[in-house]
């Protein structure tokens, strides 16, 4: 499905001849999560202005720091996860219990770099496979490789999970967005939830051991029956991205971070810092 895009005006003038503009350090991906959320909070009652006015305040809070970090973070694989699918079902790379076997990382079949071609001929074997290695997806076995498991989880990575955060947040955004959309327009796509407004704050980690079994037991499900649609579709037949995604969530809770150092808006020269006597 493409994305539903508006042309985004500024008001600013367009640059003269000669003067450079400085290059944006927003991607494709973020533009489009820009555009998404601001559309969704203008459906909402919110005014443009009222949306600026909000932004700048957030962006007033963000330390500098966050960006130069993330210009030399590692970036994401988009695909990745897909491999680590690929090597748990095909039977190329299973061994005879079914478990997935132990690759070298060159070779014309039965090796990392033929498991890579088969998800998708322009990535490298040798990129993919230290990304893995950074997200501890996969584990050196003498001269092979073999995967720990066969969920990507990139939390503590410190650079793909942002750039995972980003396209799950466009993804999650597109799928309210149409959602939005009128009934007779379009047929809507799955967006359900369960909550619950009293819960008991002590069985808060029950119900994570609880999401976290079944929620991988049902996306695995769901995984497998992707890949074999896409192994037996027809030649030629015309394919589109797609996924299907879980999360838990809290309510009633402080953003995260806000009280941290360096989240707070810069104090103005010469005001005065008021100190609570205890």
């Amino acid at each position: 499905m493409s994305a539903l895009r508006t042309p985004i005006r500024t008001g600013a003038r367009p640059a003269s001849r000669g003067q450079h503009r400085r290059p944006s350090s927003l991607s494709a991906t973020s533009l489009d999560a820009i555009a998404r959320f601001v559309r969704i909070l203008a459906r909402g009652g919110a005014t443009p202005q009222d949306i600026v006015r909000a932004v700048r305040i957030a962006c007033g809070r963000i330390p500098a720091r966050w960006a130069v970090r993330a210009l030399a973070a590692t970036r994401g694989i988009d695909d990745a996860s897909h491999v680590l699918t690929v090597w748990f079902t095909e039977l190329a790379y299973l061994d005879g219990a079914g478990r997935p076997r132990p690759l070298p990382v060159e070779g014309a079949s039965k090796s990392l770099a033929a498991l890579v071609r088969s998800v998708d001929r322009r990535l490298d074997a040798r990129e993919v496979l230290a990304y893995l290695l950074h997200s501890g997806a996969v584990r050196r076995h003498g001269r092979r490789y073999v995967p720990r498991g066969r969920a990507l989880l990139l939390r503590g990575a410190k650079g793909p999970e942002y750039f995972h955060t980003l396209r799950v947040l466009v993804n999650m955004l597109g799928t309210l967005e149409h959602n939005l959309l009128p009934k007779r327009a379009v047929p809507g796509w799955f967006e359900y939830f369960a909550e619950n407004p009293r819960f008991p704050a002590r069985a808060r980690e029950e119900l994570e051991e609880r999401v976290n079994r079944l929620g991988k037991e049902v996306l695995s499900r769901l995984d497998a029956y992707m890949r074999r649609r896409e192994v037996t579709r027809r030649p030629g037949e015309p394919t589109l991205r797609v996924g299907v995604g879980m999360h838990l969530w809290e309510g009633n809770r402080k953003p995260l971070g806000e009280s941290r150092v360096g989240l707070r808006p810069a104090r103005k020269s010469g005001q005065k810092t008021r100190r609570r006597r205890i």
